[in-house]
This record gives C-alpha cells, structure tokens and sequence, in this order.
C-alpha cells in the first residue's frame, strides 16, 4: 500500500497535457486564438517552475508531507474551478497556474520519498514505475475529459476533483520522514556541496526533451482535425499515447539493467523518429498518428534516465535541489515551446501546422551527436563527476 500511495503522487505531473484533446473545444468555446489556447497548456510551467524553487523552503517549515498535502489541495482547486466559469480566459488561465503551482510542491518529494522509503535495489524499479503512473494518469484524465466534453468544455475539469482523493490517501498512509535521509539511514553527506556538473546538461536535456515533447502534444490535435475535418475527437490517440509510455515506463527498470545508458539515446532516436514522420505526414492520417504515438518512448525512456542519474549521484537537499532544477529546465521548455515554434515556422519558411518538425528533428539528431560523444569521452565524465564504465 505504501508504494501505491507513493507513486500516485506522481498521478498528477502530467495532467497538465491532458486538456490538450480538448483545446479546440476551449478555442472554439471562448473565441481565442490557437496560440492563446496552447498557453492554457505552458502558463501552469510558470507556476510549477516556481514552486518548485520554493519547494525545500516549504519543507523546511512544514515537513514534506505537508507540502505534498498542499500541493495536491492546491492542484485539485485550480483543477476544478473552470466548473465554475466558462466564459473568462483571464479566469481560466489564473486556475491553470494554481494548477500548475500544486505540481511544483509535489514533484521533488515524489522524488526523495522513493530515494527515503525504499532501498537501492528497488529504487530503479520504482522510478520506471514513477513515470509510468505519471503518463497514466495523463492517459486516463485525457480520455475522461474527452469524453466528458460532449456535455460541455467545462465540465470535463470535473475530473481533477481526482487530486483531493489522492491528498487524502497521502495524509493517512505516508509516514513524517527526515527529508535529509535515505532508506538506509545516512544522513545526507553533501547538503551545502555544489551540486554535481553532469546534473547541468542533464537539465538541460530534459527542457528539450520537455519542448520536444509539448510541442507534438499541443498540436497534434489541430493536425488531426485539418486531415479528418472539423468535429473530429483527437483525444482517444492522445489517451493512447501516454499509454504506450506506461509500457515502456514499465520496462525502464529491466532495459536499464541490460544496456544502460543507451535507453537515452533509444528514447532520443524515437524523438527524432516521430518530429520526421509529423513533418513530413503531408495530410496522410496514418503517417500522423505513428509519428506521435512513437513519442511515447519519449517520456518512459528519456525522463527515468535522468531521475534515476540524478538519484544516484545526489542525497538530501542536494537531491531535492538538482530535481528542482530538473523540473524547473522541463517547464521553461513547455513554457517557451509556443515561441519556439514561431521561430521554427520562421525558419521554415511556412506557418503550416507541421512546418517545425523537420527542423526540430534536426536540431536534436545533432544534440543527441554531441551527447554520445561526450558521455564517451573520459575527459568529459571526469570533469563532470561521472564513472568511466
């Protein structure tokens, strides 16, 4: 039961994403333009990056039980409160950054309760496991509130009502921790130590892959909806795709094992994979669809590489730090990802939905070049505090 309650904290850190089936309903509902619905899905990455840079102030007053607490009250709150007003845009997007700000208080502790809870052998595991309840939890919003929404765009927020039931089983089953502990009792060695340089690049990577990521969700839909024609319900294939991630989320564990850090470079070519086949989809449904179902690889391979790194090399406060850096990077990524496609169309010449893709394709195939480089190159793993092997 313990492992449950742990894990479902995680049930909420995607859940931003999934009211991107339903944005050309909010579009069409409110008279927006696409680019101000899209914000709906990046203002509440302003919030999450920063509560999360106030998360350890938060714990260190109140405890880390407290601030997950809080953090779900306040997700479950912003969550909810469209039912309340269909009609403001200013209004929604103040409930999407409350929204946005409960997850900034939730996703370092979702980190550190597994790294205090459980030991070493079970922690990678459990990490796989970690990303696979956030894309179900994704996957499962997204299909509700696509259904929910032949009633009324607003009433498919009902479903957020989800969160208050999850701060509740986390009041009654997780037990008041040292957050400067591990399972194994040690208290943390490194608290005012300079975070270690590999967990820089290691942000980084994740801001892109958080803006890769984003930008095929948000416009997936609208995609859809040009080839299939006004009214069609793209939210079944974005309630599929988190589900695939939870396959591969599931597997984290055991692929690691087997072949380490080429999970990254797997899950990165997947990436580069599908931005090709959007790009260059040319109004062929089928092409489409593949090309973003294949991004689920994405988020269960790329994201447990980086959570179960920074795991391994961090403790304490230094590990609650580099996660909030983590997350800070993955939210500037979805937060800038609408501007980035506007530069992208820029560059392409083309303001046609699929313009970016190509591009983007080629900008990380280069970055991923570099990454396999380097992560080979002794010098660099000295440098960067990592173990040659």
């Amino acid at each position: 039961m313990l492992k449950f309650v742990v894990l479902s904290m995680s049930f909420v850190l995607l859940s931003a994403t999934a009211a991107v089936g339903i944005l050309p309903d909010i579009r069409d509902g409110l008279g927006i333009t696409q680019t101000q619905s899209e914000l709906l899905i990046t203002v509440p990455s302003i919030a999450t990056l920063m509560f999360a840079m106030l998360c350890d102030i938060f714990i260190g007053k109140i405890g880390m039980k407290k601030t997950v607490i809080s953090g779900l009250l306040l997700t479950g709150l912003g969550g909810v409160m469209p039912l309340f007003n269909n009609t403001s845009y200013i209004y929604l997007l103040v409930s999407r950054f409350m929204f946005g700000a409960g997850k900034g208080l939730i996703f370092t502790p979702s980190v550190s309760y597994i790294n205090i809870l459980f030991d070493e052998k079970e922690r990678a595991t459990l990490i796989g496991y970690r990303s696979a309840v956030e894309m179900l939890g994704q996957s499962l919003l997204t299909f509700i509130m696509g259904a929910l929404v032949v009633f009324n765009w607003s009433f498919s927020f009902i479903i957020n009502g989800i969160f208050f039931l999850i701060a509740a089983l986390v009041a009654w089953r997780i037990p008041e921790v040292d957050a400067n502990t591990n399972r194994e009792g040690n208290a943390e060695e490194r608290n005012d130590a300079k975070l270690p340089l590999i967990i820089f690049p290691l942000a980084l990577f994740a801001g892109l892959v958080a803006l890769s990521s984003s930008m095929i969700a948000t416009r997936f839909p609208a995609m859809a909806i040009e080839i299939m024609g006004e009214g069609y319900n793209a939210s079944i294939w974005v309630g599929l795709k988190p589900l695939l991630g939870i396959v591969a989320a599931t597997f984290f564990g055991r692929l690691s094992a087997i072949i380490g850090k080429k999970v990254l470079f797997i899950g990165t070519l997947f990436l580069i994979t599908s931005q090709m086949m959007i790009g260059f989809s040319n109004g062929n449904f089928v092409i489409l669809v593949i090309g973003f179902l294949s991004s689920a690889f994405v988020l269960g391979w790329i994201i447990p590489v980086i959570i179960s790194t920074m795991s391994k090399i961090t403790t304490g406060k230094q590990q609650r730090l580099a996660a909030a850096l983590i997350l800070i990077c993955a939210n500037v990524g979805v937060f800038i990802m609408p501007f980035v496609v506007q530069g992208l169309e820029l560059l392409a010449g083309s303001t046609e939905l699929t313009a970016p893709y190509p591009i983007a394709a080629g900008i990380v195939f280069m970055i991923l070049i570099v990454v396999i480089i380097s992560s080979n190159s002794p010098t660099f793993r000295a440098k960067v505090g990592l173990k040659n092997g």
